[in-house]
């Protein structure tokens, strides 16, 4: 890389980690903002991260499921969570989260909610659906047969569309052939709601309610049926609800520890390894930066206080992968007094195994919290994985980056990268690259460690003398100019 080329990419680099900083926040104090003259409007990407119950405030019902003669619990459960999903979506609960908690329970988690009265009655006990003939038999069960129920328009009038699945499709067409004229009255938890009259056979498992609805009326009955479509009867077992006020407070604090500790670990940096320390801080920004991103981005992340733990917790381990690599860079340099580009190089080569090692063990264990852990726990599980995966990407290959960068302006100065060290301190480590380009002979000798002196003359040749050690290995002396070449 020349000196012209490392000024472009710092440029470059700068650019873009400047531009993605100013989409983070709300610069004109609103959500959102008109792209252009088109009809788009751009939302700021801290606005547009999910927040949990814990931070946004909300409610929360815990169901136990009852599975006793189902086959397929398996299906039979993720249907469920799908219908409550629908279900709460359609009454413009988008932000709500239905997941499976161990092996008999469900989970609902609804943020931001000002009529919980309304959702708690919504979330109560789930309605038992029921299609009776005039005779009172019961010829269709919303959990067996009904796979959903939506607000139709029909000739130019609202109505409630059904839809069916395969056992449902057989048993509705049986119900209209024997039923046509006639009518079929559909039950609520043994209450009728309702009585329309069949005009025809229906086979291909879609039906249409009509009658003088309104949207409201419409949605409202549709609501009530898809209510009773749960593949496994749900019992409420707990509910509660957080106040936003108490989410208010625990995300100012979670936000300020954060960063008062990125603040803490860059001055750490800095002081520890100088220069090499702001390369180190620079990409720690950047990582800081696309983490944000990738929370609003991906889905099935939510922020919640047990998630702002994972990702604080990764933010050490991007660290400590810097700290790894820099210590290889100063092995390097103080034993074997190689320029300060090679050391760099052979730093990152040789502590790239110790960083993989390391982080696929956390990784291991991120995936083992998302798959067996509750929500809290899947939610740590899920950024602390995030975090790990960005991490070794920022401490790797962006650090590496900058060095190169800095490199190109200045690759002598051992006092500017924190490598100056006393010429007599005593190493009693080695170097596989070190004896290769040296050179080694045996003579059979022994004697203990000796010194170890590491000088830089004026040309930046860096001479390096080892007398015997206890291994009766003999170093030549050996001197390397800048660039690598001896």
């Amino acid at each position: 890389m020349t000196k012209k080329k490392a000024i472009v990419i710092a440029v470059i680099l700068a650019l873009i980690v400047i531009t993605l900083a100013l989409f983070i926040f709300p610069l004109n104090g609103q959500e959102s903002f008109q792209i252009g003259k088109s009809n788009y409007d751009f939302y700021w990407i801290a606005g547009s991260i999910k927040l949990g119950l814990d931070l946004e405030g909300g409610m929360y019902v815990v169901y136990s499921m009852d599975t006793e003669g189902i086959d397929d619990v398996d299906a039979a459960v993720t249907s469920t969570i799908s219908n409550l999903e629908s279900l709460l979506t359609s009454r413009g609960y988008t932000e709500a989260t239905v997941t499976r908690q161990g092996t008999d329970k469900i989970r609902v988690e609804v943020p931001s909610v000002t009529d919980t009265e309304s959702l708690l009655n919504l979330l109560g006990e789930p309605a038992e659906l029921e299609f009776r003939d005039e005779s009172g038999n019961v010829l269709i069960e919303g959990g067996k047969h009904l796979e959903d129920a939506n607000v139709t328009l029909y000739n130019g009038s609202y109505a409630i569309s059904l839809k069916f699945n395969d056992a449902g499709t057989a048993a509705f067409a049986t119900a209209t052939s024997d039923n046509v004229g006639k009518t079929l009255a559909i039950y609520i938890n043994g209450e009728e709601i309702m009585a329309p009259t069949v005009n025809a056979a229906i086979t291909d498992g879609q039906a249409v309610i009509t009658g003088n609805y309104t949207q409201a009326q419409a949605n409202d009955i549709a609501v009530r049926l898809r209510a009773g479509t749960f593949a496994v009867k749900l019992t409420p077992e707990e509910s509660s609800t957080i106040s936003a006020t108490l989410g208010d407070g625990a995300l100012q604090a979670s936000i300020l520890a954060g960063v008062i500790g990125l603040a803490l670990v860059i001055v750490f940096m800095v002081i520890m390894y100088r220069c090499l320390g702001m390369l180190a801080s620079f990409a720690l920004i950047i990582y800081s930066i696309l983490m944000i991103y990738l929370l609003a981005i991906i889905p099935w992340v939510q922020l919640t206080l047990p998630s702002i733990a994972g990702i604080i917790l990764s933010i050490g381990m991007a660290v400590d992968a810097n700290v790894i690599i820099f210590e290889r860079i100063r092995d390097e340099r103080r034993m074997f007094g190689k320029p300060i580009a090679t050391c760099v190089q052979i730093g990152f080569k040789k502590a790239l195994t110790a960083i993989i090692d390391s982080n696929i063990t956390t990784i291991i264990g991120s995936i083992a919290l998302i798959i067996f852990g509750s929500s809290s726990i899947q939610g740590f599980g899920i950024t602390l994985l995030i975090g790990i995966l960005l991490s070794m990407f920022t401490a790797i290959f962006v650090t590496r980056l900058l060095c190169n960068i800095a490199l190109q302006f200045n690759d002598h100065s051992d006092k500017l990268y924190g490598l100056k060290f006393k010429l007599d301190e005593i190493v009693t480590g080695e170097s596989d690259v070190a004896e290769e380009n040296a050179g080694i002979s045996e003579d059979g000798v022994s004697e203990s460690v000796e010194t170890v002196s590491v000088a830089q003359s004026e040309q930046g040749a860096a001479t390096v003398v080892k007398r015997k050690n206890k291994n009766n290995v003999i170093y030549t002396r050996v001197k390397y100019k800048r660039g690598g070449k001896k």
